[in-house]
């Protein structure tokens, strides 16, 4: 829901924005096809006019809203080229991280197995104890993060963090050993 302040209504707004954009937005959009490519301007333009609609209030003088616009664009435009550079970043970093070949039929199998087994262990665990290390383990947070997000001190994650590690050994020791004896018990 939109205040609108005293003595404005919607469509003194709506004609407002509507005058706005038709008399600023080819320069508008010039601006920006001047400074990056057409797909990019069209879009920094559209979020330009979105933004100017969400801040109609907001507008100086008639005589000051291009320049306003142009303020807006150019912030608009910084935003989607550290968004490109970050892309970029991202894609040269996952390019240069190395290749791992598949594993042969025997390893694919044994590394199943052993997936089987922590994630048979990790649900002995109680629901806190597994967020902690799946946070820490899969999602490679700190434990201050951590923290932050289960709204808990850095300690409390360390203590949990610990002690969910020597429980997951536990019973992935005790499945393990359970399992190694059901075999050796069927060949036998």
């Amino acid at each position: 829901m939109y205040f609108h302040p005293a003595g404005t209504s919607m469509s003194s707004r709506a004609t407002q924005f509507s005058n706005l954009y038709e008399n600023h937005h080819r320069r508008v959009l010039a601006y920006c096809l001047r400074r990056t490519n057409e797909t990019d301007a069209n879009d920094a333009a559209s979020e330009v006019f979105a933004i100017a609609w969400r801040r109609i209030d907001d507008l100086p003088n008639p005589d000051m809203e291009l320049a306003w616009l142009y303020a807006v664009a150019r912030r608009v435009l910084s935003r989607q080229w550290r968004g490109a550079r970050r892309l970029a970043r991202l894609r040269d970093r996952v390019q240069t991280q190395p290749r791992h070949a598949s594993p042969d039929p025997a390893t694919a199998v044994a590394q199943s197995f052993e997936d089987s087994l922590v994630l048979a262990a990790a649900k002995t665990l109680n629901a806190l104890d597994r967020e902690v290390l799946r946070l820490a383990a899969w999602e490679g947070l700190t434990h201050r993060e951590i923290a932050g997000i289960l709204g808990i001190k850095v300690a409390a994650v360390d203590q949990r963090f610990h002690r969910a590690k020597k429980r997951l050994a536990t019973a992935y020791l005790a499945l393990a050993g359970a399992e190694s004896s059901a075999t050796s018990e069927g060949s036998a």
